[in-house]
């Protein structure tokens, strides 16, 4: 990741290279561990506290990777409406994440968060040229989707009311980031990733830690040694490593392509539960997880793509055969 701000806002909607795959699973195991962490992180603190303390040492390291980068920080008005859009739909969708949990299952709030890679594909293809929806990509999402509802059938249940309001802030939170990593793609080639989130975070810790303070002021805040691992994992390994590094994947590639691939992030939080917090894993989470990696892998195959690049070439080859025979 160059300090060149890179690509335009053109899509390229081939398939992912497997350097591309790869990161972007590392990303996905990285936040489904982040569940865990933000888990730890909630035993001696409140919810929009341990988000606010996150994303303050979140901007602190970006503004040391940007000085350390020469990331150019300084932007001009257009640039800045534009960031500060991000900067409040950023926000808005950490904070929908934390309260919704607060109010559904665990199990419902991962299966609505995930949903961001379906947002994502539905609104790219007005938006950003050359991301289309084509039927193997509509049927990629669906089952990998499907995967996730599986996964977590066993812990869909709870009282109405209250958990389909917590499961409507939290879908509105993947709508939030599914708009945001549209506007992320529509910005590459002007806006450097690490100068992207750095602003997002500087304009969402201060609101973050002003609603703390008005909504949580009699509740305990400790920072205790898991407190103290757990933010140091979320704000430096998933956010400030992991949030540029999403950035710079939606502005080289498919940001369809790219999120279904975030499809695997409860995947991965679930393995990490079975592993490190002895939860059950049956048959029925393996189908779920093998539901996620197949429609995972036809969204990202070459079969859609190898045929829309036949039919673009098709009048290339046709006119460059009628000039060589004319």
């Amino acid at each position: 990741m160059s300090a060149s701000a890179g690509p335009s806002a053109h899509t390229d909607d081939r398939p992912l290279e497997l350097s591309a795959l790869a990161l972007t699973a590392l990303l996905s195991a990285i936040w489904g561990g982040s569940f865990v962490a933000i888990k730890v992180g909630l035993f001696d603190m409140p919810p929009l506290g341990a988000a606010a303390l996150r994303f303050g040492v979140t901007a602190l390291v970006l503004l040391a990777l940007a000085w350390y980068q020469r990331v150019q920080l300084r932007f001009g008005w257009n640039e800045l409406k534009i960031l500060g859009l991000l900067g409040l739909l950023f926000c808005y969708g950490n904070m929908a994440v934390y309260l919704g949990t607060a109010l559904t299952t665990s199990g419902r709030s991962a299966v609505f968060f995930s949903a961001q890679p379906v947002f994502i594909a539905l609104l790219a293809p007005f938006f950003l040229p050359g991301d289309r929806l084509t039927a193997r990509k509509v049927y990629g999402l669906g089952l990998a989707f499907s995967g996730i509802v599986v996964l977590f059938s066993a812990q869909l249940g709870g009282g109405l009311t209250e958990a389909i309001m917590g499961d409507a802030i939290v879908l509105s939170s993947a709508l939030t980031i599914g708009v945001s990593g549209i506007i992320t793609k529509r910005v590459a080639g002007r806006i450097h990733p690490v100068a992207l989130v750095c602003w997002q975070t500087w304009i969402a810790w201060p609101i973050l830690t002003v609603c703390s303070w008005m909504f949580e002021a009699d509740q305990p805040f400790l920072l205790s040694p898991r407190v103290l691992v757990s933010i140091a994992y979320l704000s430096v390994i998933s956010a400030a490593f992991g949030f540029v590094a999403y950035a710079w994947l939606i502005q080289r590639h498919s940001p369809t392509r790219v999120a279904s691939l975030t499809f695997l992030t409860p995947v991965f939080a679930v393995l990490f539960g079975w592993l490190l917090l002895s939860e059950h894993m049956g048959v029925v989470q393996l189908l779920g997880v093998a539901g996620v990696c197949v429609g995972i892998y036809i969204v990202n195959s070459s079969r859609a793509s190898r045929s829309a690049a036949t039919r673009e070439a098709g009048p290339v080859l046709r006119q460059e055969k009628a000039d060589a025979t004319g």
